[in-house]
């Protein structure tokens, strides 16, 4: 199987993954024709790309971070939480007193919503996925682009940084105090009026102001739950701290240190909102997020980690991202920009299968020429034949 991106596929292409969408439902099953009709409507649920049969790439399925079943299951659990939210929180304008109020008010209504059974369960489930895996390579380009709920990519945000943590060899408890606070990590922003939330163009001064305050009512929500550590709670808090303490609510600073437990670091951003911050700017930024930034490739995104890695992002954290992040993704299409073999440059094909001692070298098959003929599909292992220079087909 190949990955395309909807707008490169053409009616006679056949679906090799079955879709599903944000609640679990069957949208399109593999083996059917992706016509304009499916691509018209899996464009209106935020997909950008599809997995198309291609002879010869039958063996090219990429790795998932997390079973395709536990992640529907966590959609379907947080967009039910989402509406339910939606029902105690007034979309309109309000003072910051009334809202907090509001929260008070409500918290044992809150309670049955945030962190429920479901929601938990599914949690336990991706907590051990991530957890048992023998090696942390991030590749999320199996995980849903489409939700109804803008919870939605809170589900990314949580896997990249279990596999953060992990690579930082966390125990299992920590683990699940990072989960729980990542997956819950812009849970304020259901107390924000929705205008704002999902206004096209820059926000005003008195909207920003608003809008920043997501992060103090989440932390509200999340603190007077007896179900959730204050480490959790911190992360809701403090996502949008920076390192040279600039950011918000309260402008504290960090020290690119290794999110690691250390108490003797005292008045800096808490590690888990670290490490929730570099996952949050990185799945913006691969995914793209409507009226915030145009979707980038992995290689683009990373640029522009680097950039606001120091002063805005932890150092160290953006550096072990880069180790653990495939370049060139399982199922992604690829060209030979330059080759060893003249008559190999310009061909095209997929990624088959990562190299984990190099995710810079990974095994690719080539099916296609420089002027679009299909031939007979050849692997060649990258780690072995050096001088290969590939460009993602995006």
């Amino acid at each position: 199987m190949v990955r395309y991106a909807l707008d490169d596929v053409s009616d006679d292409m056949v679906l090799g993954q079955s879709i599903f969408g944000p609640t679990g439902e069957l949208l399109l099953a593999a083996g059917y024709h992706v016509t304009e009709r499916f691509r018209k409507r899996l464009r209106e649920l935020g997909y950008n790309s599809v997995m198309i049969s291609v002879e010869g790439t039958e063996d090219v399925i990429p790795e998932t971070v997390i079973s395709e079943h536990v992640q529907r299951e966590m959609n379907v659990s947080l967009n039910k939480s989402a509406s339910e939210l939606k029902g105690i929180f007034y979309y309109r304008r309000q003072a910051k007193s009334k809202v907090r109020n509001l929260i008070n008010d409500s918290k044992n209504m809150l309670n049955k919503f945030i962190m429920n059974s479901g929601i938990t369960s599914a949690l336990d489930r991706i907590i051990d996925e991530v957890f048992n895996q023998t090696s942390v390579v991030l590749n999320l380009s199996e995980l849903d682009k489409a939700s109804s709920s803008f919870f939605g990519h809170s589900i990314n945000v949580t896997v990249i940084a279990l596999c953060l943590g992990r690579k930082y060899r966390m125990t299992y408890d920590e683990l699940k105090q990072l989960a729980i606070g990542a997956v819950n990590f812009d849970l304020g922003l259901s107390a924000v009026p929705k205008e704002i939330v999902e206004k096209e163009g820059e926000l005003t001064d008195d909207e920003i102001e608003i809008y920043n305050q997501h992060t103090v009512y989440g932390h509200l929500m999340l603190s007077k739950n007896p179900a959730i550590p204050p480490t959790s709670s911190a992360v809701a808090l403090q996502h949008h701290e920076y390192q040279n303490g600039s950011g918000f609510p309260r402008g504290i600073s960090g020290d690119n240190r290794p999110p690691l437990k250390d108490f003797s670091r005292k008045s800096v951003i808490h590690r888990f909102a670290e490490i929730v911050a570099v996952s949050d700017a990185y799945d913006m930024l691969t995914n793209g997020r409507k009226f915030y930034c145009e979707r980038q490739n992995v290689r683009d995104a990373l640029r522009k980690l680097i950039e606001m890695s120091g002063n805005r992002l932890n150092s160290d954290i953006v550096k072990t991202l880069m180790s653990i992040v495939p370049l060139y993704p399982v199922g992604a299409r690829i060209r030979i920009a330059d080759a060893p073999v003249a008559q190999l440059a310009g061909y095209s094909g997929v990624v088959a299968k990562d190299n984990h001692k190099n995710l810079e070298e990974p095994f690719i098959i080539l099916y296609e020429t420089r002027n679009h003929q299909r031939v007979k599909p050849f692997m060649v292992d990258l780690s072995r034949h050096k001088g290969f220079k590939l460009e993602l087909i995006t």
